[in-house]
Protein backbone atom coordinates (compact mmCIF):
# COMPACT_ATOMS: atom_id res chain seq x y z
CA UNK A 1 0.00 0.00 0.00
CA UNK A 2 1.40 3.53 -1.06
CA UNK A 3 1.79 6.25 1.70
CA UNK A 4 -0.92 8.88 0.97
CA UNK A 5 0.65 12.84 1.48
CA UNK A 6 -1.58 15.38 2.63
CA UNK A 7 -0.32 18.83 1.26
CA UNK A 8 -1.70 21.99 0.58
CA UNK A 9 -2.07 23.21 -3.21
CA UNK A 10 0.96 25.52 -2.08
CA UNK A 11 3.00 22.85 -0.85
CA UNK A 12 2.49 20.77 -3.54
CA UNK A 13 3.46 23.28 -6.04
CA UNK A 14 6.50 23.78 -3.92
CA UNK A 15 7.54 20.04 -4.39
CA UNK A 16 6.98 20.11 -8.25
CA UNK A 17 9.82 23.10 -8.26
CA UNK A 18 11.68 21.54 -6.05
CA UNK A 19 11.75 18.28 -8.32
CA UNK A 20 12.85 20.35 -11.37
CA UNK A 21 15.39 22.35 -9.69
CA UNK A 22 16.99 18.73 -8.17
CA UNK A 23 16.32 17.56 -12.02
CA UNK A 24 17.49 20.53 -14.17
CA UNK A 25 20.12 22.95 -12.37
CA UNK A 26 21.49 20.83 -9.31
CA UNK A 27 21.92 17.39 -11.35
CA UNK A 28 23.84 19.87 -14.10
CA UNK A 29 25.87 21.28 -10.95
CA UNK A 30 27.25 17.64 -9.65
CA UNK A 31 27.18 16.64 -12.87
CA UNK A 32 29.87 19.36 -13.63
CA UNK A 33 31.60 19.24 -10.46
CA UNK A 34 32.13 14.95 -11.33
CA UNK A 35 33.51 15.66 -14.59
CA UNK A 36 35.95 18.52 -13.54
CA UNK A 37 37.57 15.61 -10.46
CA UNK A 38 37.73 13.02 -13.44
CA UNK A 39 39.58 15.06 -15.30
CA UNK A 40 42.01 15.45 -12.05
CA UNK A 41 43.17 12.01 -12.62
CA UNK A 42 43.42 9.54 -9.67
CA UNK A 43 40.08 9.03 -8.22
CA UNK A 44 40.98 6.98 -5.20
CA UNK A 45 42.93 9.66 -3.68
CA UNK A 46 40.53 12.80 -5.24
CA UNK A 47 38.20 13.72 -1.95
CA UNK A 48 36.67 15.90 -4.21
CA UNK A 49 34.91 13.13 -6.55
CA UNK A 50 33.73 11.39 -3.66
CA UNK A 51 31.83 14.01 -2.53
CA UNK A 52 30.73 14.52 -5.59
CA UNK A 53 29.54 11.18 -5.91
CA UNK A 54 27.90 11.26 -2.27
CA UNK A 55 26.06 14.49 -4.00
CA UNK A 56 25.17 13.07 -6.75
CA UNK A 57 23.17 9.58 -5.04
CA UNK A 58 21.96 11.91 -2.73
CA UNK A 59 20.46 14.06 -4.97
CA UNK A 60 18.96 11.07 -7.22
CA UNK A 61 17.45 9.84 -3.28
CA UNK A 62 15.68 13.27 -3.01
CA UNK A 63 14.45 13.25 -6.92
CA UNK A 64 13.13 9.79 -5.52
CA UNK A 65 11.33 10.76 -2.60
CA UNK A 66 10.04 14.14 -3.96
CA UNK A 67 8.57 12.50 -7.05
CA UNK A 68 6.70 9.79 -4.83
CA UNK A 69 4.96 12.54 -2.38
CA UNK A 70 3.91 14.12 -5.42
CA UNK A 71 2.67 10.86 -7.18
CA UNK A 72 0.11 10.03 -3.93
CA UNK A 73 -0.14 13.60 -2.73
CA UNK A 74 -3.55 14.41 -1.89
CA UNK A 75 -4.40 18.21 -1.27
CA UNK A 76 -6.40 19.14 1.38
CA UNK A 77 -8.56 22.45 1.06
CA UNK A 78 -9.22 24.25 3.78
CA UNK A 79 -12.66 24.68 5.09
CA UNK A 80 -14.39 26.97 7.33
CA UNK A 81 -15.32 25.14 10.43
CA UNK A 82 -14.60 24.00 14.17
CA UNK A 83 -12.11 21.43 13.58
CA UNK A 84 -8.50 21.98 12.94
CA UNK A 85 -7.01 20.34 9.93
CA UNK A 86 -4.07 20.85 7.25
CA UNK A 87 -4.42 24.03 5.59
CA UNK A 88 -6.13 25.73 8.52
CA UNK A 89 -4.82 29.09 9.99
CA UNK A 90 -5.04 28.45 13.74
CA UNK A 91 -4.39 30.64 16.77
CA UNK A 92 -3.19 29.06 20.11
CA UNK A 93 -2.19 31.35 23.35
CA UNK A 94 0.37 30.13 25.27
CA UNK A 95 1.00 29.71 29.25
CA UNK A 96 2.54 33.57 29.03
CA UNK A 97 -1.12 34.61 27.23
CA UNK A 98 1.07 35.22 23.80
CA UNK A 99 -1.03 34.72 21.16
CA UNK A 100 0.71 33.15 17.61
CA UNK A 101 -1.23 32.26 14.53
CA UNK A 102 0.26 29.36 12.37
CA UNK A 103 -0.87 27.79 9.50
CA UNK A 104 -1.04 23.64 9.60
CA UNK A 105 0.52 22.48 6.41
CA UNK A 106 1.41 19.27 4.91
CA UNK A 107 3.88 16.34 5.34
CA UNK A 108 7.32 18.22 4.93
CA UNK A 109 5.30 21.60 4.42
CA UNK A 110 6.86 24.00 7.15
CA UNK A 111 8.45 27.94 6.53
CA UNK A 112 9.01 29.25 10.40
CA UNK A 113 9.55 32.64 8.53
CA UNK A 114 6.31 32.84 7.78
CA UNK A 115 4.67 31.02 10.84
CA UNK A 116 3.67 27.59 8.64
CA UNK A 117 4.41 24.32 10.66
CA UNK A 118 3.96 21.17 8.94
CA UNK A 119 1.35 18.43 10.34
CA UNK A 120 3.80 15.75 11.36
CA UNK A 121 5.84 18.60 13.36
CA UNK A 122 5.10 18.09 17.40
CA UNK A 123 2.62 21.39 17.77
CA UNK A 124 1.08 20.70 14.50
CA UNK A 125 0.31 16.96 14.81
CA UNK A 126 -0.80 17.60 18.62
CA UNK A 127 -3.31 20.52 17.06
CA UNK A 128 -4.71 18.27 14.27
CA UNK A 129 -8.45 17.58 15.16
CA UNK A 130 -9.23 19.89 18.00
CA UNK A 131 -11.67 22.09 18.62
CA UNK A 132 -12.04 26.12 19.87
CA UNK A 133 -10.93 26.08 23.35
CA UNK A 134 -8.69 22.64 23.45
CA UNK A 135 -5.51 22.22 24.89
CA UNK A 136 -2.60 21.01 23.81
CA UNK A 137 0.62 20.08 25.39
CA UNK A 138 3.90 20.02 23.60
CA UNK A 139 7.67 18.48 24.62
CA UNK A 140 10.65 20.87 23.55
CA UNK A 141 13.93 20.90 24.28
CA UNK A 142 13.11 23.45 26.80
CA UNK A 143 10.29 21.71 28.41
CA UNK A 144 6.65 21.18 27.88
CA UNK A 145 4.69 23.70 27.11
CA UNK A 146 0.56 24.38 26.72
CA UNK A 147 -1.55 25.75 24.09
CA UNK A 148 -4.90 26.94 23.89
CA UNK A 149 -6.68 26.79 20.71
CA UNK A 150 -8.05 30.57 20.18
CA UNK A 151 -9.42 30.70 16.66
CA UNK A 152 -9.14 28.49 13.86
Amino acid sequence: MKNEYLVTKEGLDKLKEELLYREGPKKDEIKQILEEMRAQGDLRENDGYTLAVEDYKSNEQEIAKIKDMIANAKIVKAVKKDVVEIGDSVTVEDETGKETTFKIGGVGESNPIHNIISSDSPLGHALIGKKLGNKVEITTPRGKIQYTVKKI
